[in-house]
């Protein structure tokens, strides 16, 4: 089963507990929308993002 990534239109192969899971119905293949290359750039994002804010004073 190949899914298209919503994020670069590329199409890949969920990981076989996603694909289990799937097939179980438990979630939608339309959850398993994005790669793993973006879901890990997405992550990285979020991380720099977080750390580049601070609750310290000036």
């Amino acid at each position: 089963m190949n899914v298209k990534c919503r994020i670069c239109g590329e199409f890949f192969c969920p990981s076989e507990d996603s694909l289990d899971l799937i097939i179980e119905g438990i979630i939608s293949s339309e959850s398993m929308n994005i790669c793993d290359d973006c879901h890990d750039l997405m992550e990285l994002t979020e991380h720099d993002l977080s750390e580049s804010f601070s609750d310290a004073g000036p």
